[in-house]
C-alpha cells in the first residue's frame, strides 16, 4: 500500500489577494491621514497668518498713539466728562487718541503696559452689544475661526465718569498676543519690576499701580448652588466703605482663603486701596483649570490696579 503523501494547501492565489488588499488599505489610510494633516496645517497656518495680520494692525494703531502722544496735551475746559468730543463746550480729546477715535468711534481709551510686558491696545465699548469686540477686531471685522478681538469695556462701566471699578476684558492668544503677556504677572519678581501701567481715556491720562493678581474660574456656582468662581466683574460701583473694603480684601486673597471661592492669589503686595480710590480690573482667559461639568478650560487671570495720578 502506497504511503499517503501530505497534501499542502495551495496558497499561490490567496497571498497575492492579501497583498493587494493590504496595499489598498495602506493607500486609503495614507490619503485620509494626508488629508487630515493638510486640513490641520491649513487651519494652523490661517490662525497664525490672521494673528500676524492683526498684530500688525495693532502695531500701526500703537504708532498712531505714540505719535500723537508727542504732541502737547490741550488744556481741557470745564465741562462734563463723557460728552460728545465734537462739541465746543466739552472736554478736549487727547492728541494720542484722536486719530484712533477717528478710525473707530467706539474707542473709549488706550491701555499700555511696559514694553517688557507687550500689551498696548485701544480699548473699545460698543453702545449696542456688550461682547461685540470679543468677536470682532478693531476695524469691526468678525474674528471668524481666529478669536483675536479687541480689549473692551462692558456696557455697565462708565469710563468717563468714571465708575469705581472699570473692567477691561481681552483675549488670550496662543501666539502670545493680546492679553496673553499678562500671565507674566503670576511671578512676584516680575510684578515688583513692572508695577504700573497707563490707561488713558479719550480726555485724560492716568497711571495705575497693580495691587493684586489672582486666578479664579468663570463658572460662579455649582449645580447645588455652592459658590465656585469669584464674581470679581460684578462689582462696578460701591455704595459704602464696607462694600469697597470687603472687595479689596477678597481680591487680595480673602475670597479664596476664607470666602469659599475657588481660586488663588499669585502675588503678595502691601498696597491697599482706600475707599474713594478708582480701580481698574484687567482680565483674560487662563488654562490651568477646567469646568467641572464641561471639562473645558474655564479659568480667568485677573490683574487689579488702583489709579495713582
Amino acid at each position: 500500500m502506497d504511503e499517503q503523501k501530505d497534501i499542502q494547501p495551495d496558497t499561490t492565489e490567496q497571498e497575492p489577494k492579501r497583498s493587494i488588499f493590504s496595499k489598498r488599505m495602506y493607500y486609503i489610510l495614507l490619503i485620509i491621514f494626508s488629508g487630515v494633516f493638510l486640513l490641520c496645517a491649513a487651519y494652523i497656518g490661517n490662525y497664525f497668518i490672521r494673528s500676524s495680520d492683526a498684530a500688525q494692525d495693532y502695531e500701526n494703531l500703537e504708532d498712531l498713539y505714540l505719535q500723537g502722544d508727542q504732541k502737547p496735551v490741550p488744556t481741557r475746559p470745564s465741562g462734563i466728562p463723557g460728552v460728545n468730543p465734537s462739541t465746543p463746550q466739552g472736554p478736549m480729546m487727547l492728541p494720542s487718541l484722536r486719530p484712533i477715535y477717528e478710525l473707530n468711534k467706539d474707542t473709549v481709551g488706550y491701555i499700555r503696559f511696559h514694553s517688557d510686558v507687550g500689551v498696548s491696545y485701544p480699548v473699545m465699548q460698543s453702545p449696542y452689544d456688550e461682547d461685540f469686540y470679543l468677536y470682532h477686531q478693531f476695524d469691526k471685522t468678525p474674528n471668524g475661526e481666529v478669536a483675536i478681538g479687541c480689549p473692551y469695556v462692558p456696557l455697565e462701566c462708565d469710563v468717563f465718569a468714571p465708575s469705581d471699578n472699570i473692567m477691561i476684558c481681552g483675549h488670550y492668544l496662543k501666539t502670545g498676543g493680546m492679553f496673553a503677556p499678562l500671565h507674566k504677572y503670576q511671578d512676584q519678581k516680575f510684578w515688583e519690576e513692572h508695577q504700573t501701567f497707563s490707561f488713558d481715556t479719550l480726555y485724560e491720562k492716568h497711571t495705575y499701580q497693580i495691587f493684586a493678581v489672582f486666578k479664579t474660574m468663570e463658572r460662579q456656582f455649582l449645580n447645588d448652588g455652592t459658590p465656585y468662581g469669584y464674581p470679581f466683574h460684578l462689582s462696578i460701583d460701591f455704595d459704602s466703605k464696607e462694600a469697597f473694603d470687603k472687595y479689596i480684601r477678597d481680591v487680595k486673597g480673602y475670597a479664596f482663603d476664607y470666602g469659599g471661592y475657588q481660586g488663588w492669589s499669585c502675588i503678595e503686595t502691601d498696597i491697599v486701596p482706600q475707599y474713594g480710590d478708582k480701580l481698574l480690573c484687567v482680565y483674560t482667559c487662563e488654562y490651568s483649570t477646567r469646568d467641572p461639568y464641561t471639562n473645558e478650560f474655564d479659568g480667568r487671570l485677573v490683574i487689579m490696579a488702583v489709579r495713582i495720578d
